[in-house]
């Protein structure tokens, strides 16, 4: 299964015309504000996500874009703990360059998003750039093939996670290539959904929905799954104790028919 986390998309009317593939995948809505006054932000919306726990009303407003130290007792119970600990076999996809993770780690302050603190803390690596088994986090000059191999990818694991940061960028500093951006993502879908892959996607809060302005929203994300559900998450909260369930199930479901 792929998790493909897209940091910053919310549900909005432009969808209709930037990403209808998304529509047709017939995506949730996730009530993303976490009873919070403000505008959600990715510190606290991503380790919600990962947790199951509700960061802003911890810390008591929203908080970004990094995790603050506040928030790293969480994480080191995430998603990725559960599912090392559970045996599975879990993959943090993203591609980094060396000289990032030496700016991002050599500070005072951890300068990495919620997903990548969580999966060094699970014991989990930050892969290189050219590594095989990483992709780049967009800007991909094919892709449809960065789909395809990121299903390729999913086969070998229970669990491979991706965050796509490009579109947030894209929104918040250069709205001009939001087009661009959003036909990327859709031709990865494409590739991704069209060799059999499992897909599971979210975000953290709205942003690129509304490429008129560069703020975050209060919108709705969206949750995206394309396996059986038991049932759906209403807000950032449930995501976490609902993975455990579908992650269970799928392995269940899948050592019954071996």
């Amino acid at each position: 299964m792929l998790f493909l986390f897209v940091d910053g998309l919310g549900l909005g009317e432009a969808l209709e015309d930037l990403l209808p593939l998304l529509l047709e995948l017939s995506p949730r809505a996730l009530e993303a504000t976490l009873g919070v006054e403000g505008l959600p932000q990715s510190g606290t919306g991503q380790t919600t996500l990962l947790t199951g726990v509700n960061a802003a009303r911890l810390l008591g407003h929203h908080q970004g874009p990094f995790p603050s130290p506040r928030l790293r007792p969480l994480l080191r119970q995430s998603l990725y703990a559960w599912a090392k600990e559970a045996g599975l076999r879990v993959l943090h996809a993203n591609a980094y360059r060396p000289e990032y993770l030496k700016r991002a780690t050599g500070g005072r302050r951890l300068m990495l998003s919620a997903f990548a603190q969580a999966a060094l803390l699970a014991g989990l690596p930050l892969l290189p750039l050219g590594h095989p088994k990483a992709l780049t986090p967009g800007f991909w000059e094919d892709p449809y093939g960065a789909g395809a191999q990121a299903a390729a990818l999913a086969r070998g694991f229970d669990l491979v996670v991706l965050e796509y940061w490009a579109l947030d960028l894209a929104a918040h500093r250069h709205p001009d290539t939001l087009p661009e951006r959003f036909r990327e993502l859709s031709q990865f879908l494409k590739g991704f959904l069209e060799e059999g892959g499992t897909l599971l996607l979210t975000s953290d809060h709205g942003n690129a929905e509304e490429p008129w302005h560069p703020k975050h929203t209060r919108n709705p994300v969206p949750l995206v799954y394309t396996g059986e559900i038991p049932f759906w998450p209403q807000d950032l909260v449930g995501v976490f104790s609902w993975l455990q369930v579908i992650i269970t199930s799928k392995l269940t479901k899948s050592d019954r028919n071996t």
